[in-house]
């Protein structure tokens, strides 16, 4: 391949990149409610995650430092199928470095950590509601 055509790719390929990060995300989230840690210093937040018109809800949950804002990104800890309306678990702290959530397994859980973080790393329980 010539020089004009190396250049030729080069440039479509970083048109194509500069297109694509411009266009809008297809999903976004829906703050449904948090539960602090006992020392204030974390959040366990159960939002709703929709990604359009051909995808359903589904319902997911992060952990966050408490001055943390809720990104457009995928739940860290525990997503599944439904709206939180009707698919929320019950959270709650035990410890600052345990978190208990309280959901009946019934296959439509597609993630679900058991653990978040790397050197003080958050013990996440899951039991039966």
């Amino acid at each position: 391949m010539n020089t004009i055509g190396k250049i030729a790719i080069v440039i479509c390929v970083i048109a194509f990149m500069t297109f694509y990060n411009w266009l809008p995300d297809m999903c976004g989230n829906d703050f449904y409610s948090e539960t602090l840690s006992p020392n204030g210093e974390l959040k366990a937040v159960i939002f709703q995650r929709d990604c359009g018109a051909t995808t359903g809800f589904s319902t997911q949950v992060s952990i966050l430092d408490t001055d943390e804002t809720l990104e457009n990104d995928v739940g860290n800890i525990f997503r599944m199928d439904g709206h939180p309306n009707d698919a929320a678990p019950i959270i709650s702290w035990e410890s600052d470095t345990t978190l208990t959530i309280k959901k009946a397994v019934n296959n439509k859980e597609y993630f679900a950590e058991s653990t978040y973080g790397w050197f003080n790393p958050i013990q996440i329980r899951y039991s039966a509601s």
